[in-house]
Order: C-alpha cells, then structure tokens, then sequence
C-alpha cells in the first residue's frame, strides 16, 4: 500500500513538473507557431501584391501615358479627356446598363420561380429528378453553351431551332445575333439556362432552411401559397438576392464574353453590342492603345468600387 502512494506521489509531481515546464516553455512555443505561421502565409501574401494589387497600380499609372505595348510617355489625362468624349464608349456604357438590368431582372425571377416550384413539390422523386435536370446546364462549358445558342438555337439561318418554329406559324426568320435589331434581345435569350444551375440550387437551399415551424405557422393562419411567397419566402431570400443583384451588377460591368465570342461588338460595323469591357480589348488587342484601354480599366474598377462600397455601407446599416 505504501509503495502504491510512493509512486502516485512521484507521478502525480512528475506531471505537475512537466505542467511547469509546459508552461515557462509555453510562450516560446506560441511565437514560434506565431512566427511559422507567418512563414506560411508569406507566400500567398506575395503573390496576391503580385497578381491582384500591382496591376490595378500599373495600370492606372499606364493610363497617363500613351503606351503602346512597347513604349509609353507620360501624357497626363489626356486618355481620361478623350475617354469622356468618346461618344463610342458611352454607348456601349448605355448597352451595357440595358443587357445588366434585363438579365438580372430575368435571371432572378425566373430562378426564384423555378426555386419555387421545386420547393413546393410534393413528390420527393420529381423534385429530386428536375433538380438534378436544372442544375445539368451548369456542368456544361460555357464555350459550347455559347456556340449551341449562336450557331444553332438563334442562329441567323431559315434552319436554325427558333427560326424553324417561328416558320412553323408562317413568320419570317430573324437574324438573331447577327441582326443590329434583335441581337440585344438574343444576348438576352440567350443560355436559357439562367433559370439553373448555381443560382437555382442556392435559391433552393435558402427555402429549405426556412424553419418548418413558420411554414406550418402560415398554413394554421390559412396564408395561401402566393402570400407566404410574397410576405415569408422573399423576405427570407433577400441575403441570397441582394447577392446575386451586386455580383451581376459586377458581372455586366466586366463581362463581353458574347461579344467576343459572336458579335464581335456588331453585327458589323453598327456596334449594337458593344459594351465596356469589349471595347477596352479591341482597343488594346486590335489598335494596341493599351494606354487609352487602361484608362478606360480605371473606369470601370471605379464603377465596381462605387458598388462595392454602397453594398457594404447597405449592409453595414442593416445589421445595425
């Protein structure tokens, strides 16, 4: 017995040893962790200056001079003077407000519909099968998206799909993309598939963590479906809509992906879907006036910041 109290004696200073020693050594090895870990992230920290602070400096800087790709000269404002003069560039700007708006508009709608529809099917087998039928469209790349939609789906021709069914009911085909009447309307058509993919699933995923309980609170009250959409599910949605509103308002603002694809800022020489960002690349790619389409760079981040800054400040007021 008194050999079994000896040695829980000697154990018990032994741990109370090793805690002393844990201890006086503990501040030694909390900033040796905290000086690894700076070690660690050093890295990612350099190549984020490189690749995501530097080119918005350099090219602010190359949008006072007249750089051509090879050679610049400092020229003050004057890309910024002509910029605001170039009546090309505020077209595209208006074009570019008018495919922004009517594709989130759109795009919203129809997702949260769709979202809707699939929350409120009673059939678990069918929800699932048109949820997976939904989301197909996002798997696909976006390149062969686009060339099904230009050259088959609103392809120009008599035997594209939507021509032919417009000349099933004896109307003419259209020129689609590659008219200067309907190419704002194609652009706008175009990837049906803004009713799925990402957007959908998050919308669906935002319904499905509305509480049960406030779903079966509006039946007792005998809310039908259209107002418990209006007054309980959209409410409940709006962290998911403020979000796709602010990123498609930054995604219209840098986006040319069609242009560059089909229009070419066309049809032709009219510039109907000529937007910014488009622009900013014929100017540098094509006329090598890298110089003016930094200027015009600067721009468009300032319009991007402008919106960043309002959403935080909206979101700032809200959670105070």
């Amino acid at each position: 017995m008194d050999e079994l109290q000896q040695n829980a004696a000697e154990f018990a200073a032994a741990q109370d040893k090793g805690l002393k020693k844990g201890k006086k050594g503990g501040k030694k090895s909390f900033r040796r962790s905290g000086f690894e870990g700076l070690i660690w992230i050093a890295p990612a920290f350099v190549l984020m200056l490189i690749f995501s602070y530097y080119p918005p400096v350099d090219a602010f800087y190359h949008s006072l001079t007249n750089w051509n790709g090879t050679t610049a000269s400092w020229i003050g404002l004057k890309n910024f003077t002509r910029l605001f003069q170039d009546t090309l560039f505020w077209r595209s700007c208006w074009t570019m407000v008018v495919l922004t708006l009517s594709c989130m508009l759109i795009g919203n709608i129809c997702t949260i519909v769709l979202a809707e529809l699939i929350y409120n099917c009673s059939n678990k087998r069918m929800s699932s099968f048109y949820r997976f039928m939904f989301v197909i469209p996002a798997i696909i790349p976006g390149i062969v998206t686009i060339m099904l939609w230009g050259k088959i789906i609103l392809s120009g021709q008599s035997n594209g799909v939507l021509n032919t069914i417009l000349g099933a009911f004896g109307i003419k085909p259209l020129g689609w993309f590659y008219s200067e009447d309907t190419v704002l309307w194609s652009i706008i058509l175009y990837g049906f598939p803004w009713m799925g993919g990402t957007s959908f699933l998050i919308y669906l995923a935002g319904l499905n963590n509305i509480p049960e309980s406030v779903v079966e609170a509006s039946k007792l009250d005998g809310i039908g479906t259209f107002k418990r959409v209006l007054f309980i599910d959209l409410p409940m949605l709006k962290g998911q809509i403020k979000y796709f509103l602010i990123m498609g308002l930054i995604g219209g603002i840098q986006g040319y992906t069609l242009q560059y694809a089909i229009t070419n800022g066309g049809p032709g020489d009219s510039y109907a879907s000529m937007v910014p960002g488009y622009y900013m690349y014929k100017a540098a790619i094509n006329d090598s006036e890298y110089g003016y389409s930094c200027a015009m760079g600067v721009v468009l981040f300032l319009m991007i910041l402008i919106i960043t800054i309002i959403n935080n400040k909206f979101i700032k007021t809200e959670e105070d």
